[in-house]
């Protein structure tokens, strides 16, 4: 009977550590918004900037450099913002337009890193809201009107 009570204590025990659901860590810059296509004076246009976890904002193309340091709340309405993100459900309505592309404008491509992977929306092919909570979040953060 003591050898069945401690099995009973230890397999609680571990049910009660081993259950927690522990969200992967998640790496990489928080989002990466890629803007390309239209004509600059030496060609064709296009940059990179990247939003990080600890606020930096940079661009990574064409030309790397820093841009500003974000605070804390504009970063945590970013992560929040992607953690609460459907993004099956954003991606379920297609872009059904010409691309900007095809006549010198420009398509915007995010990149949201979250546990579960990299989540790319690009405009050429999901029409995005600039209503969603999302995008409203990134505008913020780059002093822009959402896309």
């Amino acid at each position: 009977m003591p050898r069945l009570v401690a099995v009973l204590l230890l397999l609680g025990v571990l049910a009660a550590g081993g259950c927690a659901l522990v969200e992967p860590a998640v790496t990489g810059p928080l989002v990466t918004i890629e803007t390309r296509g239209g004509e600059c004076p030496e060609g064709a246009c296009g940059a990179t900037v990247a939003i990080e976890r600890d606020g930096r904002l940079h661009r990574l193309a064409p030309d790397p450099g820093e841009m500003a340091t974000l605070s804390a709340d504009v970063v945590a309405a970013i992560d929040g913002a992607i953690r609460v993100t459907d993004f099956a459900q954003l991606r379920s309505r297609p872009f059904t337009g010409e691309c900007p592309v095809n006549f010198d404008g420009q398509e915007t491509v995010f990149e949201f890193s979250t546990p579960s992977g990299v989540q790319r929306i690009a405009s050429c092919e999901v029409e995005i809201d600039p209503d969603h909570p999302l995008f409203v979040a990134v505008a913020n953060a780059l002093g822009a009107s959402p896309p």
